[in-house]
């Protein structure tokens, strides 16, 4: 209720209903485009993959069987770890430099004992990503929110938990 004479409360009022329902028209927008980017069977909860090879390999040939890239994924992300690590502390988020991918896809593999990562380093979330050239824009907008989310150590801890997709993806689109 607004009364009849706009007062500074009135005002303060609106922005708060305005900020809120921005933002949960940014977390309905931030789920759709992670239902979109990640299929329910590219998330894995597992200890035994404990090795940034393994996760490479194995992304690889479930992208390359299903079309998504070229037989050269691997070469290309190995390629950009090189040129610098893709891990952010406790998680990494693999890509190739050349956004060639025939469809944008991503991939979850989560591990609480840690995956070896470049320089001796040790992650426990590993997002690799696929990104068709023609769809940059879902891949900033992934890649720039995940990032912000996961840069905080509270955050990483509540996904670390998540065993299934759809917990992931609700626990991700709550930290937004």
């Amino acid at each position: 209720m607004i009364s009849p004479f706009l007062v500074p409360s009135d005002i303060a009022n609106l922005k708060i209903k305005i900020a809120t329902k921005q933002h949960e028209i940014k977390k309905k927008r931030f789920q759709k485009s992670l239902m979109s980017f990640f299929d329910k069977q590219n998330f894995i909860f597992t200890n035994s993959i404990n090795d940034r090879n393994q996760i490479f390999d194995m992304v690889t040939k479930k992208f390359v069987d299903e079309k998504i890239v070229d037989s050269n994924f691997k070469d290309n992300l190995i390629n950009r770890e090189n040129m610098s690590s893709t891990a952010f502390g406790r998680f990494a988020v693999p890509h190739s430099f050349n956004m060639n991918a025939n469809k944008s896809n991503g991939f979850i593999v989560i591990n609480n004992k840690g995956i070896g990562w470049t320089n001796n380093s040790e992650v426990y979330l590993v997002i690799v990503l696929a990104v068709d050239p023609n769809n940059k824009s879902l891949f900033r907008e992934v890649f720039d929110d995940i990032s912000e989310i996961m840069i905080e150590p509270a955050n990483l801890s509540k996904l670390l938990k998540c065993k299934t997709y759809e917990q992931f993806i609700v626990q991700l689109t709550e930290l937004i």
